[in-house]
């Protein structure tokens, strides 16, 4: 029965959005599949190696960059543009990994949070590149080509493929030797390097694909969004917001910030839409109230909780 759920949920997921005739539902599906797989991809750094990143905002915000410029300066279709962002970021946090990685706990998510700010202040001064605080307008030219849709509905599932390609990746790395080593590391780093694990190699390929994805993303947003600047893809509060996503949903789980993309999108958009001009921010409260409540009754996380309903086979 375990081996049929996880289809039977894919399937769902696939038929949901043709059901859906309101266009603020398949919004909410298309943000729901594009920050649960950004949440999921910060999860590969943070939650199975626990590196606390707080600069993953940088990586998001070169992948919509990137993918953009690409675009409007040499007419290279998204698809392509998407791939050189993600390339050009897991670049950046191969370096990053590098110069970071003999930092430990809350010394390194400061040494994040600070490539991070670094990231946004760039992309506000670089005004001949980025366009600054004005931002930059992607053209609206419906192709498949240009990555530009006249309906929500291609969103929707391309989306989701990115959705359940993050956690596919996770669930791989979770249940591979690189997931063992990474969980070692979290656990006991000594005691990792005593039994021969390799805890840089294996946290700079953390780092470079959690980049890499986070990347992605970026593009995606940004082709979806129709426009950038950094205020959008590069502040800071993005990287605070997967993370609350993670740590919500279960940290270092396949399933994690998928759960948590699902909870808080939808409440979100709910609250913006109801009260988002007599109570601004309400959001945010209602955000910390969660927190707070997770983390006295379930410390690990909601996936942990349903772990017996998680619908993936178990490894024998």
């Amino acid at each position: 029965m375990k081996v049929i759920l996880p289809w039977i949920a894919v399937l769902s997921l696939s038929i949901l959005p043709l059901l859906l005739k309101n266009e603020f539902y398949l919004d909410a599906l298309i943000l729901i599949f594009l920050w649960g797989a950004f949440a999921g991809a910060w999860n590969i750094l943070a939650g199975y190696a626990g590196m606390m990143s707080l600069g993953h905002s940088a990586f998001f915000g070169i992948g919509a960059y990137t993918s953009t410029l690409l675009l409007l300066h040499f007419g290279l279709s998204p698809w392509i543009g998407m791939l050189v962002g993600g390339l050009f970021a897991s670049s950046i946090g191969l370096i990053l990994g590098v110069v970071c990685f003999r930092l430990r706990s809350h010394y390194f998510a400061l040494a994040t949070l600070a490539f991070g700010e670094v990231g946004y202040i760039v992309a506000v001064n670089l005004r001949s590149l980025t366009g600054g605080s004005e931002g930059l307008a992607l053209p609206i030219q419906p192709s498949l080509i240009l990555f530009s849709f006249s309906g929500k509905l291609p969103y929707v599932y391309v989306g989701l493929f990115f959705f359940l390609a993050v956690i596919a990746i996770s669930y791989a790395i979770e249940h591979s030797r690189l997931g063992y080593y990474l969980t070692a590391f979290r656990e006991n780093e000594n005691a990792a390097r005593a039994l021969g694990v390799r805890t840089g190699q294996v946290r700079l390929i953390a780092m470079v694909l959690s980049s890499f994805l986070s990347a992605i993303m970026g593009t995606f947003y940004a082709q979806y969004v129709v426009f950038i600047d950094p205020s959008s893809v590069m502040r800071i509060q993005i990287s605070v917001q997967v993370a609350l996503f993670a740590i919500v949903g279960g940290i270092g789980t396949a399933l994690g910030p998928a759960i948590g993309a699902m909870i808080f999108v939808p409440i979100t958009m709910l609250l913006r839409a109801k009260m988002g001009t007599s109570l601004p921010g309400l959001h945010m409260i209602i955000y910390g109230a969660i927190l707070v409540l997770v983390l006295l009754y379930m410390p690990q996380g909601i996936a942990p909780k349903l772990k017996e309903k998680i619908p993936f086979p178990r490894r024998k």
